[in-house]
């Protein structure tokens, strides 16, 4: 599941920095179609940060190209840690769930 691949990197004292649908990869590893066994995998990590401590990473660098999934933070250039990556995550289930996009509602 998507959350279990954040808290994992973020358990490895890592940030993405750049969650958003395009960054999801998606695989059916079942055998019927009564059981499809979906694997979930998160992708890119070429803007990702590691931690000195669990909350900030060591310098931030560049903000995420994607702003519609930025948190206030990433915009307002304050240290950004794992609460960005939390609420990136947060606009992507809203939008799997009501179809509509964060700029959108």
């Amino acid at each position: 599941c998507l959350t279990s691949a954040v808290a994992f990197i973020h358990g490895r004292t890592t940030k993405h920095m750049d969650i958003k649908p395009q960054n999801i990869l998606i695989r059916e590893i079942g055998s019927s179609p009564f059981d499809p066994g979906w694997r979930v995998y998160l992708a890119d990590f070429g803007l990702s940060r590691s931690f000195t401590s669990q909350d900030h990473s060591q310098t931030d660098g560049p903000t995420s190209r994607t702003p519609r999934y930025c948190a206030p933070e990433v915009y307002k250039s304050e240290r950004r840690g794992r609460s960005a990556d939390i609420f990136s995550l947060g606009c992507v289930f809203l939008e799997i769930l009501t179809v509509y996009r964060r700029k959108d509602l």
